[in-house]
């Protein structure tokens, strides 16, 4: 069984879930397999693609129902996956960090945002399954749990308490994490307690996304604050939490974005100090209330505007990066150390999958283990260690 995990946040996204799904569905029948497509996609388009893809076997929304009932059916396994396995085909390598979400959906209504329209409503995984889903990501060897949603700062459970009780209980688990890690904190969400929380319990890692620095812009996405307000919340993190890595996200050529809103956000992120940060150039969704506003930035602007930020963007993160060298990290190994081949990972400040990466030498380390190294180089948002400390 080939699964296709589709995306429909952005038209790119669609572009790229479409090309994946035509890459798998010759991979699939070239094997004699199933092709199964899942995810925000399908929920969204599933009768347009159900009637323009007739190749795909199982289509699934949110609800994995038609998938898992497919995988229990006698003969719902394929036979050629089951033949792999029986002649002892290596086993895909334990992890070492997991995802484990903690909440789904949103309520914001952000003017340019579909998810509430794939998704729903804002709704807080039960803790009974939070807890779960994080003992067993443990005991399959994860060493790093990274506590994902939509709003993330905005879990609770009514009766049982909030971020920080649940910080705790991860924390107390056996085996217990090494590194806990949250994804995805809104600006307006990011209060003492919570710092207190990720001070305490959490790597000094906060993922908050900004969109923009204009006060007029922002309202037209429905979200609060300002380049004032947001520098002013980035300080209060490095109070909290020294040497932070702040992560964010920026959307350019949104609906009646001047220059002049266009230079108050370069001028925020030449001040803001970030470790890294993405750039978005405004593609309109449909039916978010955005799609319908005037005053459309003409598409080689926004183009411009979001390579002059990504430039900046990039400059100020090399800084904080340069400003490593000499600096003691703790490395989680991802590709151990083969020959003369250094060990690969991320470094405490370093999210997986979209940040940077740590390089390893002087030592043998295997996947999963812990290294604390003096970091002697960075480039780009890449660094390179030697350890001073051996695995554990």
């Amino acid at each position: 069984m080939f699964v296709v995990n589709t995306c429909g946040f952005i038209d790119a996204a669609k572009e790229e879930s479409i090309a994946a799904l035509l890459d798998a569905v010759e991979a699939a029948h070239a094997r004699g397999a199933r092709l199964a497509a899942v995810g925000c996609l399908v929920e969204r388009y599933h009768d347009e693609l159900v009637r323009e893809m007739p190749e795909v076997d199982i289509w699934c929304g949110l609800d994995m129902s038609p998938l898992l009932d497919a995988l229990a059916t006698p003969g719902g396994e394929d036979a050629a996956a089951r033949t792999t396995r029986a002649q002892g085909a290596p086993r895909d390598p334990r992890p070492v960090s997991a995802y484990v979400k903690i909440s789904d959906g949103c309520d914001r209504w952000c003017s340019y945002c579909a998810i509430p329209l794939i998704k729903g409503d804002y709704e807080a995984v039960p803790v009974a399954a939070v807890v779960a889903a994080a003992q067993a990501a443990l005991a399959a060897g994860a060493r790093e749990l990274v506590l994902v949603g939509q709003d993330t700062s905005r879990w609770s459970q009514p009766g049982w308490g909030g971020l920080r009780r649940l910080l705790e209980e991860l924390s107390r688990l056996d085996p217990p994490p090494r590194w806990l890690r949250l994804l995805y904190l809104q600006p307006d969400g990011i209060d003492e307690a919570l710092l207190e929380a990720l001070a305490a319990y959490a790597v000094p890692y906060v993922d908050v996304p900004l969109q923009h620095a204009s006060g007029s812009v922002l309202r037209r996405m429905r979200r609060a604050g300002d380049g004032s307000s947001h520098l002013a919340l980035l300080r209060r993190v490095r109070d909290a939490l020294p040497g932070a890595a702040v992560r964010s996200t920026f959307i350019v050529g949104f609906p009646g974005e001047t220059e002049a809103d266009f230079a108050e956000l370069e001028e925020f992120v030449n001040e803001a100090a970030l470790a890294v940060a993405g750039v978005f150039v405004y593609d309109p969704q449909q039916g978010t209330a955005a799609a319908g506003f005037p005053n459309a930035v003409p598409r080689n602007v926004a183009l411009d505007r979001a390579a002059l930020l990504g430039e900046s963007i990039e400059r100020e993160a090399r800084r904080y990066w340069e400003a490593l060298i000499g600096n003691r990290v703790e490395v989680l190994v991802e590709r151990g150390s083969r020959g003369s081949s250094p060990a690969l990972g991320r470094c405490a400040l370093q999210a997986p999958d979209i940040d940077g990466r740590t390089e390893v030498r002087g030592r043998r380390a295997r996947r999963g283990d812990m290294v604390v190294g003096t970091v002697v180089d960075s480039l780009g948002y890449d660094v390179k260690a030697v350890a001073v400390t051996g695995g554990s």
